[in-house]
């Protein structure tokens, strides 16, 4: 995250109660919108997290960063390019489509746990480091140069812009070209911390979910033929 431990737990507080507020409209709308619905709560919690390992960082009388930054890890490598095709999947009426979002879950899982688990199982490996203001996540052992990595982050950032890109669902869509231009602004802009950017950049955009359970409601009543395929 950049700025400060302050910027995440404010970001952090303001999304968990976004969160609950999504959450209950996804329930009323239809059961299957839980998936988006849980983003702001998710993304709430991941930078709750970093806003616990900035005081890490900042404080030699904090303890060691390590489970703070396992679990923001565990949102930022593994949940989010399993989660975020899954609800795409979850909400698209068309068949074809949803089996391909479907496909690119279990890619996201697999990729996820390709990059979560060395990273749980040897904490060391992990550098963290302040740069410019910002947290930079390092795995010399996982990625010694930059080709690997910048492979890497194209693949992570087509598994998720994909679905979002490709629902049938207009606010879906609108939703993944928000998260394509943060995904650009960190690779253009944030390259030396993508991975802390490139995530509050996308927590803070999924207050957008909470406009979209109502506009999606909205488009129920109008008669969205995506809506109505999906009854």
């Amino acid at each position: 995250m950049c700025f400060s431990a302050t910027a995440s737990f404010v970001a952090g507080t303001v999304l968990i109660a976004g969160g609950a507020v999504s959450l209950r409209r996804a329930r009323d709308l239809r059961s299957r919108f839980l998936g988006f619905g849980a983003f702001p709560l998710l993304f709430g919690i991941q930078q709750m997290s970093e806003g616990v390992l900035w005081l890490s960082l900042d404080s030699p009388d904090v303890a060691q960063p390590g489970g703070a930054a396992l679990v923001f890890l565990f949102f930022a490598y593994w949940f989010w390019p399993f989660w975020v095709p899954l609800s795409a999947a979850l909400v698209e009426p068309d068949r074809t489509r949803q089996r391909l979002f479907e496909g690119l879950s279990a890619f996201g899982f697999c990729l996820g746990a390709a990059l979560y688990l060395p990273v749980l199982v040897d904490p060391d490996t992990l550098d963290i480091c302040l740069v410019r203001h910002s947290i930079q996540y390092e795995n010399p052992v996982m990625f010694p140069g930059e080709a690997a990595k910048t492979v890497v982050r194209l693949v992570y950032a087509l598994v998720i812009c994909l679905p979002l890109l490709g629902s049938s669902h207009r606010q879906v869509r609108i939703f993944g070209a928000l998260i394509v231009a943060s995904v650009a602004a960190g690779f253009v802009f944030a390259a030396y911390a993508f991975t802390s950017i490139w995530c509050f950049l996308a927590a803070l955009i999924s207050g957008y979910i909470v406009y979209m359970m109502y506009a999606l409601a909205r488009d129920d009543r109008a008669g969205d033929p995506a809506r109505r395929t999906q009854s």
